[in-house]
């Protein structure tokens, strides 16, 4: 009896574990419109993106609760405060100083969910603005107020983002790369890369969107790892600006006439 009751409290406690995830992608409706809540989950922590139907983006930053969650969605430092709860698949969400509820279903567990099923319109606009040829005019990150930049700043490579789903590398930057490493290493010229390399090398990205950013990845997946880079996309005075949603590197790019 003691082992059937052990065993009772084990299914138990993994069943309660599971049925209060709230990690995944949520869509609802309210007012007429669709949103989406994206949520990962980070010990207690929750963190995620909603999007209205232009693909306009909130930031949402939660604790979880016991049956749901509390937490602000954030835009340019107007916050709102949310209140869930969630059954299985179901969320039920309170803006509180409105009062207003949405009721949301979740879709997909994977946060790299294809918005395309949900805001076509919207997704297809935005896929229509990023493609083509782009000159990279700045590269930097931000550190204590201050822009670190990179290397390629003022190099004026060229990124091309395919419709096809190709994201082609300019093949300068790989060599300029290239002979940096065989200074500093004193690599032989023997084994330095060869422009078959070079051309190889610039090919072998693809992209995708995920929600208003933009996911690069290797066209052929490497085995044991998960080489990916997501970058939010903004639009600034007819500029893209690509910024890395990890390491907060941010690339200012003008499209090629």
């Amino acid at each position: 009896m003691g082992r059937f009751l052990l065993y009772c409290l084990i299914s138990f406690l993994v069943h309660a574990t599971r049925a209060q995830s709230v990690e995944g992608v949520f869509c609802g409706n309210l007012d007429g419109n669709t949103y989406v809540l994206k949520i990962r989950e980070q010990g207690g922590i929750l963190m995620g993106e909603w999007f209205d139907e232009s693909l306009s983006q909130k930031d949402f930053i939660g604790k979880k609760q016991e049956n749901g969650f509390k937490g602000i969605l954030d835009k340019e430092g107007e916050e709102q405060e949310v209140e869930a709860t969630i059954f299985k698949k179901k969320l039920q969400m309170v803006f509180v100083e409105s009062g207003k509820g949405i009721k949301m279903e979740r879709i997909s567990k994977s946060l790299d969910y294809d918005f395309s099923k949900i805001f076509p319109e919207a997704n297809k606009s935005l896929r229509n603005r990023i493609i083509g040829v782009w000159i990279l005019k700045e590269r930097y990150r931000v550190e204590n107020g201050q822009k670190i930049y990179s290397e390629e700043t003022g190099k004026d490579y060229l990124t091309s983002i395919n419709p096809d789903g190709k994201y082609l590398l300019d093949i300068r930057g790989i060599r300029d790369v290239d002979e940096k490493m065989a200074r500093e290493l004193n690599i032989p010229p023997q084994h330095r890369l060869k422009a078959s390399d070079l051309f190889e090398m610039s090919q072998m990205l693809s992209w995708e969107l995920v929600g208003n950013n933009i996911k690069v990845f290797p066209t052929q997946a490497i085995p044991g790892k998960n080489v990916e880079i997501l970058k939010s996309i903004e639009f600034k005075d007819q500029n893209l600006v690509l910024t890395e949603v990890v390491k907060g590197w941010v690339e200012v790019y003008e499209r090629k006439k």
